[in-house]
């Protein structure tokens, strides 16, 4: 596995007061009506256009919004539908699976919840364990795994009931036994306390036990008697998280309100700030939160990395790849601008590698160097035009 070298960063103080969520918010922060064209997009210094050339072939197609993929085998993946599906893909015929409980979306101009991240168990080749975080009928996040078998599902199961609900989560493997889910949000910036409210589930990274139970050693936060599923809080809407296994760092992409997107390292306990700091603006132009970024930076954990509301990106999705002469990087779609994004986390330099894509959800890199993606159909606006890619560089 690539391996991605920091130098250590300074950790903040994580003790943020505790205010009381005034039950579930489904208000969602949309973009501004008028979207600027990929080209109108301010560059700032640190971004580069670094463009590679491919080619490309639709592996599957029909879709809505394709949230999530895993590889079976060569030519063999699975893919979670928003709308609810999960659909096994092999050699190019598309089978919808069947026994999975009914989602919920909740459509404020976009579709939000529903079914999200699909992620196969460490040891899948043994156990043939899938897992799934999607939202239920009451808009409540859920985790539930099943055992795939027979291209069919079995034993299906839940196996974590959130209080809350989610616009994006997705799942990371940090060992055979423990495995991390992101719950996003958004909404109003203030009053809603949300993210740093410890008794409320959502803008939160949870750690688990593989059977849904809550680690020994999970953090005990302020006001906690003992561990929860808390990993760490104060996170707006996280839809990319990649663990590196060789040095031990998890990287986690999250959603700003007008820009503000943010690269994070994920540390036991974090208080990522949310909705008290941001470096983005509130959809109507103001400040987002009470806190300076000086205070932000002693109370808080800052983000590695951030974009101003010049460069709006929307990230999903997060994988590590090796590109042609870029060499190792992150990489995630950026939904705003229609554009596959690569950053150097040694040097800092952002860099677009692929120019109007479409609207990446979550992408994977296929040993043969290949890249698969998951394009959503509102790249179009035509329905059902969603679609499976892979990308073979030149």
């Amino acid at each position: 596995m690539t391996a991605f070298v920091l130098k250590s960063i300074p950790r903040g103080a994580p003790r943020i007061g505790i205010a009381v969520v005034a039950g579930l918010l489904l208000t969602a922060c949309t973009p501004p009506p008028d979207v600027p064209a990929p080209q109108d997009i301010q560059m700032p210094d640190d971004v580069e256009m670094a463009t590679l050339e491919f080619t490309s072939e639709v592996i599957a197609e029909g879709f809505s919004v394709p949230w999530s993929i895993e590889v079976l085998a060569d030519g063999e993946y699975l893919v979670s539908e928003r709308m609810g599906e999960l659909v096994h893909i092999k050699d190019g015929h598309s089978t919808e699976l069947r026994g999975l409980p009914k989602t919920q979306t909740f459509n404020l101009d976009r579709h939000y919840g529903g079914m999200m991240d699909v992620s196969l168990h460490p040891l899948f080749s043994e156990n043939r364990r899938v897992y799934l975080a999607y939202l239920d009928r009451d808009y409540r996040m859920m985790v539930a795994r099943f055992v795939f078998t027979d291209v069919s599902i079995q034993d299906f199961e839940v196996i974590f009931e959130s209080n809350g609900y989610s616009l994006g989560s997705r799942i990371e493997w940090e060992d055979e036994s423990h495995f991390f889910v992101t719950q996003g949000m958004a909404g109003a910036p203030l009053p809603d306390p949300g993210a740093q409210n410890l008794d409320f589930d959502g803008g939160k990274i949870h750690r688990l036990i593989e059977d849904g139970s809550v680690p020994d050693d999970n953090p005990i936060l302020e006001g906690q008697s003992g561990p929860t599923s808390i990993w760490s809080y104060g996170h707006r809407d996280t839809q990319g998280l990649f663990l590196d296994k060789t040095t031990g760092i998890m990287y986690a992409t999250e959603h700003g309100p007008l820009g503000g997107d943010e690269l994070n390292i994920i540390e036991k306990g974090g208080n990522y700030g949310w909705p008290r700091f941001s470096y983005g603006l509130n959809y109507d132009g103001t400040t987002v939160g009470d806190l300076s970024e000086e205070e932000a930076d002693s109370l808080t954990i800052l983000p590695l990395k951030s974009w101003g509301p010049s460069f709006n990106m929307a990230p999903s999705g997060l994988a590590p790849v090796t590109l042609p002469t870029l060499g190792p990087r992150l990489v995630w779609g950026s939904l705003l601008q229609r554009r596959l994004i690569a950053h150097d986390v040694e040097s800092g330099m952002t860099s677009v590698i692929i120019e109007g894509i479409g609207r990446v959800r979550d992408l994977t890199q296929l040993p043969s160097g290949d890249l698969i993606v998951l394009i959503d159909a509102e790249t179009t606006g035509k329905r059902n035009s969603g679609r499976v890619v892979k990308l073979t560089f030149r």
